[in-house]
Formats: structure tokens, sequence, C-alpha cells
């Protein structure tokens, strides 16, 4: 059956019939709450517009456009005031349905905060809950208990939207009352979960097998005497020191620069766990501008180096006015001041940065961030690539951007986009080596099966692939876990896939604090145990044996470098090995 049938018709009960509320509960906002808003509602930033909802069962929705994000996300909201007395303490029972129709957000997905609240200063909150919006409809249920009493009309139930520039429908909003001694355990409560999420998932078996072909190799140690004679029940021990995959996370100048306890365990951390890193804002334009920060930067590259870690440039050109140098946007009437402005930059910081990366991102985000192009043409994207490799001829050479794999695999138009501009790139001459997917995920993880058949999609332009910023933004702790598993074994088990990149590894330098592996207290949290007991455990080889008759170990191991102890007759030799994908034979002779 056809994975997209598949998961739609996994949907499907979801969409077609609304969980009925339980016995014991009356309605606490007016009925068919939506048709009470106005036609059409419009604000400096916003417009809420009654729409008809197709193949629905309820027949109308509320369409939120935020056109201009607000200082506050509740300067775009509404709400449905209570139509009868809450107490204190007593339990209510919130049910609508929500998609995303457009977000500018990394994850393809928009957010709204769910809110009941008292109808007035000080507006106490006893729920204020964000929630991220996939692309299609799906119904959430949300039990809480009410903080204070409130009369008729006193309190309102409805949704702050002013999150993000996005556009977003809501539909079939209801509000129960079930009293202050009801058990909140019996109400139904919105759980994500995605297709593929089950421990016998068919997709399982085939990415041990993908990832048993392509991440791993045959190992043979022969071992012999001083004469070259082989050396039977010589102990053999075979000891993974480091993956050949790059593993890794963003990580911050002043973190590994640190000084304090909180610096000693950010450096442990990436010392002991990473083969690669991205330097989170300190390589973007706007901080490389400032030449006080170039010592700096050039020293947490030479402690990273110096431990073996790769770090990937991130980025040279993000094209929107917003995201570049104060002074860009003034010469959009200049094109060739801009263009020399731009090259300057290009040429000044990859020369200074050459031998030390082994990417640099040279455009980040072309799908939103557009603005010089429309000033310069398509074409100098492919100046651009071409500036940087004359600057660096061996670093390689990427394009950037996000929701790809993110927000259910939905966004097509990004996706399309992303591969417009890929093959426009190499069509053109472009030096380009690699694409990165940033893998930014919210409330509605993409299933397995959708994201390798993405990654089919782009393997097929015959680039390396990197997950340069992969995260999952969520207070769901357990799905946080679940997902990160799967999404680590998808992309690990995808041969194309050369690197998986966190956006953060701790809570106290993450911009998505709830995505963090560790918490400010640097304990783990159960996402970052799935990590470790992946990346360091399951995908890890050390074997020990005793050769045969024939003085041969024969393993099979995961890719990377080794360390190959020998022992016999109280002698002991220690030897380094590299396993590559045509496998590896190591000689040792006592």
């Amino acid at each position: 059956m056809n994975t997209n049938l598949l998961t739609l018709a996994l949907l499907l009960p979801c969409l077609l019939s609304a969980t009925p509320a339980p016995e014991g509960g009356t309605p606490a906002v007016p009925t068919n709450a939506i048709a009470t808003l106005r036609a059409v509602s419009t604000s400096a930033c916003g417009t809420l517009t009654r729409v008809k909802a197709e193949g629905q069962t309820f027949a109308e929705a509320v369409r939120c456009e935020v056109a201009t994000r607000p200082a506050n996300p509740w300067d775009l909201q509404f709400q449905f005031r209570t139509t009868r007395k809450i107490e204190k303490g007593e339990v209510l029972w919130a049910r609508f349905y929500a998609r995303t129709l457009a977000a500018k957000t990394e994850s393809g997905e928009g957010r709204v905060c769910a809110i009941f609240e008292k109808a007035g200063p000080p507006h106490d909150k006893s729920l204020s809950l964000d929630l991220d919006l996939g692309r299609e409809w799906k119904e959430f249920c949300l039990p809480f208990k009410s903080l204070g009493t409130y009369e008729a009309g006193k309190a309102g139930a409805g949704f702050h939207l002013g999150a993000l520039e996005q556009t977003v429908e809501i539909a079939d909003f209801e509000l129960y009352a079930f009293g202050k001694g009801f058990d909140m355990t019996r109400l139904p409560r919105t759980r994500v979960f995605y297709a593929g999420q089950a421990a016998d998932a068919p997709w399982r078996a085939a990415a041990d097998a993908r990832i048993d072909k392509f991440r791993k190799a045959d190992l043979a140690v022969a071992v012999s005497d001083a004469s070259g004679n082989p050396l039977p029940a010589a102990k053999v021990a075979v000891t993974m020191k480091r993956h050949a995959f790059g593993w890794g996370s963003a990580v911050t100048v002043r973190g590994i620069l640190n000084p304090d306890a909180d610096g000693e365990k950010y450096r442990e951390i990436i010392a002991k766990l990473y083969t690669r890193v991205v330097f989170e804002n300190d390589l973007k334009w706007q901080s490389w501008d400032n030449p006080a920060n170039h010592a700096k930067i050039l020293q947490a590259t030479d402690w990273l180096r110096a431990r073996n870690i790769e770090v990937r440039g991130h980025n040279l050109i993000w094209p929107s006015w917003s995201n570049s140098p104060r002074d860009l946007p003034k010469l959009k009437d200049d094109p060739e001041a801009l263009r020399r402005r731009i090259n300057s930059h290009i040429e000044n910081e990859v020369s200074t940065m050459k031998g030390r990366l082994v990417d640099w991102d040279v455009i980040n985000e072309p799908y939103n961030n557009n603005d010089v192009m429309k000033v310069l043409g398509d074409a100098e994207m492919i100046a651009w690539f071409k500036l940087a490799r004359q600057c660096d001829p061996d670093v390689r050479l990427t394009l950037n951007d996000y929701a790809i794999l993110s927000g259910g695999g939905l966004d097509t138009r990004h996706q399309d986009h992303f591969e417009k501009t890929l093959r426009f790139l190499k069509d053109g001459g472009a030096p380009i080596t690699g694409l990165g997917m940033q893998s930014h995920f919210g409330g509605t993880p993409t299933p397995p099966e959708k994201m390798l058949a993405i990654l089919d999609r782009f393997a097929a332009l015959g680039l390396d692939i990197s997950i340069t910023e992969h995260d999952i933004d969520t207070a769901d702790e357990q799905l946080q876990a679940d997902f990160t598993r799967d999404f680590l074994t998808t992309v690990f088990s995808h041969p194309s896939v050369t690197a998986v990149l966190t956006w953060g590894f701790w809570e106290n330098s993450h911009w998505r604090p709830n995505a963090a592996y560790y918490r400010s207290d640097w304990s783990v949290k159960p996402a970052g145990q799935a990590w470790l007991d992946l990346v360091t455990k399951k995908w890890w080889t050390n074997h020990t044996a005793e050769t045969g008759a024939d003085g041969t170990v024969r393993t099979r191991g995961f890719l990377g470098d080794y360390e190959i102890t020998v022992t016999h007759g109280g002698v002991t030799k220690t030897v380094p090995a590299r396993l590559t994908k045509a496998g590896a034979k190591v000689d040792v002779r006592l």
C-alpha cells in the first residue's frame, strides 16, 4: 500500500468524527461557537475570517492570517466568553480542530496558544498551552482545572494567534464543565502519535538491514609471530574510538571558551560524543563583520580541531535584508555596490577560515530569504558558490534550508523550491557538493517512511545530504524520545546521509530549551538518552575474541577509527586501524 495512503488511512478516524463529550459535562461556551464570530475581523497584524470547511463534519472554520508578527502573541486572538458560572477547581475540557496552511517556521508548522483566562486584569490563566499545528486537520482534546471562580461571562476560552507569521485554521471549538470532583483522567487527552511509531513497525527491520549494509564493513585481524607464522589463541580486542559518520551538534564559541564549571562540562560532552559541530551564530555575517570576534572564533575552532572534531561553516549568505548586516538594504538601489559588498565578505571569511572547516553553507534558506536575489538575479547564487570555491578549493559547499523533512513532510512548495534551486545551481555550474536539511520538528513528527521517500527524492540529485539543525521542540518527553530514536534510525539508514547535527544539546544554551538533550543541571533527558543508546551503544563496535587456527579474528563493525589490541604469551601490542566501506585487514606481528 502506498505510504501516503496508509498515513491518510490512519488519520481518517480522527478527521471524520469528533470525540464526543463524556457524560457529566455541560457546555460552558456558546454552541457552535465559531459561528458567533464576525465574518471578517481585521487588525494591524492580521485578519480573522470565517470560511467554509469542505469535506469535514463541521461546516465552518476561522482562518487566522498573521501578516506581521505582533509584539505579543495575544495581540491577535479570539475568545468565547463563558455562558455559565465556573467554580474554582472545576474540571474543564476543551475540544477543537486546527491545522496550518502556511507558516514561516523551520518546521513548517504553525503555532497557537490555547487559553482559558479571567476576562480582565490580571487575566489569570487556567490553561495556556502552545500547540504546534501540522498541515492536516487534527483534533485536540485538552482537560484542565479552573484556577478561580468566575461568574458567567467573566472568563473566556480561545486562542492567542500572534506567535508567528502564519495562516492557520481552527474549527468546531467546544468547552465543557464537569464540576469539582470529576476524575480528570476520564477525559480524552490529545497525545501525538505518528505512523511507524510502534515497536513492531515494519520499517524498522528494513532500516536495520540498511544500516548493516551501508554503515558497517568486514574487519579481519591477522596475528603472526616474528617469523610471520599465524598465531592461534591470541586474544584480540577491537575497540572503536570514533565514528566515520558525522554525529554532532551546534555549539557556541562562548560555551567552548567558558572557564567555569558549566564550560568544563560543555567541553567534556563535545570532546567525548561529537565528531562534527557547527557554530550556531558565530560565523554568521553579522558576527563575522565585527573583527573583535575573530580571535575567539579561531581559538574555539583550533580547540575543536585539536580534538579531531570537524567544523561546519554556517553561513556565508542568508540573503534577506533582515538576516544581513544593517548596511546591506541601503545598497538595494546600487546592484554593483551590493555585489562588491557581498563578494568582499565571502572572500574575507572563506579565506580566513580556509583549511579549518569541512563545509560551508554558502546560501541559507533561499525559499523565504531572497531579497538579494530579487536585486542581483538568481544567477548570482552560482557566482557565490564559485567565489567560495576559489577562496578554498577543498571545503565542501552546501545549500541549506528548512521544512524539507519536518512538518509532517507536507510542505511540498518548500520541497519543490529546494529541488528547483539545487538543480539550477548544478545546471549552472555551481561547485555545490552537498545539501543541508535543517530538520526542526515540533508537535507533528513526520512518519519515518515519509522521510525516507523525501530523502530518496533528493538523493537522486547525487549530492551528500547533511542533517544540519535537528531538534524536537515539545514538552512531551516520551514523544521526544520516541521520535529522536526513530529520526536518527531513519536518517542513519539512508546511504546518502553523511551527518546529523542537533541544533544544540544543553537547555541553558539552546534556542528551544524544551528541545535540549541535557537539562540545565546537566541531567540527561529521555531524548538525550535515546541518542546515547543508539550512537554510543547500539551503533558502536567493541569486540573481543581469540584467533583461530589461521591466526585471524573476523568481525563486522561500524565504519570509523579503531584500536586493535593483541595479547599472546605475555606480549601485548596495540595498533590503530580505520574501517572503511571497502573493509579492512589489519596485520599484527608480535
